[in-house]
């Protein structure tokens, strides 16, 4: 039964697009803070807040609960989260249990490779550490989220890169403050225009294509080192997500029709979502040439250049 008042903390971190990546082969270790992968990609301004209410339970045990969106979620659709709460339940609990009820307040289409597993996890993260008065500093909150989302097989990169926010390349895989990334600064205001169409398992995925990724992934970071281009970003993006297929089926019309009105575009890693990234002047127009496809969620975005944060 919970009986004392609770802590409350709450945290947000944008969404995020992979236009394309490499995962290198370990070297000497096996720990989960240096696996991830290195590419490139840019971070939105809609993802996930999550408010945590932390009671002591005075039934003498740790317990949770976990809604998204005001539903008590499946435990299927919360696994990252529940990773995370078993974390820090497992430090805490020895000398005071606790209840904590979650509330993931989702922005984003799930599933649709806008980084929603990494965004929860992030964002729960840094609420959790705040309302426990955790000793750990928001680098190595994060670091526990990029555990969470390697433990569950739900991403690789997208936690490094929420945690920076912008328009990075990711040039060391790894955990924040392990892995290493480079911002991209923007000359002017883009806009990332996305239509969501049907969600792509990144479980399944990742599963047959890795010599495929590697081989291509790696080259396209170092030319985007080079260049520092957003339209080379989404030509290289195209040319990734087309070698894997991903260009056809229900994305192949739209994304047709953006390369005909003169939009370089891709499809999102990984999820059947067609998207691009314009000046503000030209949003209305990608999004107009968008809006003729019935299916699916139209998103216009700006890039976030914060990165997750508590709030």
């Amino acid at each position: 039964m919970v009986t004392a008042p609770a802590a409350v903390a709450k945290a947000f971190s944008p969404g995020h697009v992979t236009g394309f990546f490499e995962i290198p082969k370990l070297r000497g270790t096996s720990s989960p803070q240096y696996r991830g992968s290195r590419g490139a990609g840019f971070s939105i301004d809609r993802g996930i807040s999550t408010t945590v209410h932390v009671f002591e339970d005075g039934s003498g045990r740790t317990g949770s609960k976990i809604l998204i969106n005001g539903r008590a979620a499946k435990p299927r659709d919360a696994e990252v989260s529940q990773w995370i709460v078993d974390r820090y339940a497992g430090e805490k609990n020895a000398d005071k249990p606790f209840f904590v009820r979650v509330e993931h307040e989702i922005d984003i289409p799930v599933g649709f490779g806008l980084g929603s597993s990494g965004a929860a996890a992030l964002s729960l993260s840094y609420a959790l550490n705040a309302a426990l008065g955790s000793r750990r500093s928001m680098q190595e909150a994060a670091q526990l989220a990029h555990e969470a989302e390697i433990a569950c097989r739900t991403g690789l990169g997208t936690v490094i890169a929420e945690y920076a926010g912008g328009f990075e390349m990711r040039t060391g895989a790894g955990a924040p403050g392990i892995g290493t990334v480079e911002r991209i600064p923007l000359e002017g205001h883009y806009k990332a225009v996305i239509l969501c169409i049907s969600p792509i398992s990144t479980k399944a995925f990742l599963a047959n294509r890795m010599d495929t990724i590697n081989g291509l992934g790696g080259k396209m970071l170092d030319r985007l080192a080079e260049t520092r281009s957003v339209d080379d970003f989404m030509k290289m993006s195209y040319q990734f997500a087309d070698t894997l297929g991903l260009t056809e089926g229900r994305c192949r019309a739209p994304v047709r029709a953006l390369r005909e009105a003169g939009f370089e575009c891709s499809v999102a890693l990984f999820g059947e979502t067609v998207f691009t990234i314009v000046p503000e002047a030209r949003a209305g127009e990608a999004a107009g040439v968008l809006q003729k496809f019935f299916e699916g969620t139209l998103l216009v975005c700006d890039i976030d250049g914060r990165g997750a944060r508590v709030l």
